[in-house]
């Protein structure tokens, strides 16, 4: 006779510690882009900014607040999880930067949109300068 297999029942505090754990790397991950986005908007002049904040504005009124981590890999259900104002904030901010610099990639320009020299406008990395040294 076979055994049916039952699922196995995972206590409230393990599957909290995981969602705990998500919600970390999505904190860590939330705050770097808001770092990238807040300098691709300190870059532009106030007509840009203005644009930007339109598109801020627009985000803002459909975010709810709320995302979905899936504690046992994206195969199982998600628990929707309440996050922070300034993580949303974080979130709407890059996102709007991210439209205006694609759509400038584009050829399709926002007011007076400029890429922020410090970063790479494909990939967001810090691009660095090498230092001549010395002859």
């Amino acid at each position: 006779m076979m055994k049916k297999n039952r699922p196995v029942k995972k206590s409230k505090a393990g599957l909290n510690s995981k969602i705990e754990e998500q919600l970390e790397i999505f904190r860590r991950q939330t705050e770097a882009r808001g770092r990238i986005a807040e300098a691709a908007y300190e870059a532009q002049d106030k007509q840009t900014k203005n644009a930007i904040d339109s598109i801020r504005d627009r985000l803002s009124i459909i975010a709810t607040g709320n995302v979905l981590v899936y504690p046992d890999g994206k195969r199982n259900p998600g628990v929707s999880v309440q996050i922070s104002t300034e993580l949303v904030d974080h979130n709407i901010l890059f996102f709007a930067t991210e439209i205006v610099k694609d759509l400038a990639m584009m050829d399709i320009r926002i007011e007076n949109y400029e890429f922020p020299t410090v970063y790479c406008a494909e990939c967001q990395e810090k691009l660095t300068t090498k230092k001549k040294g010395k002859k």
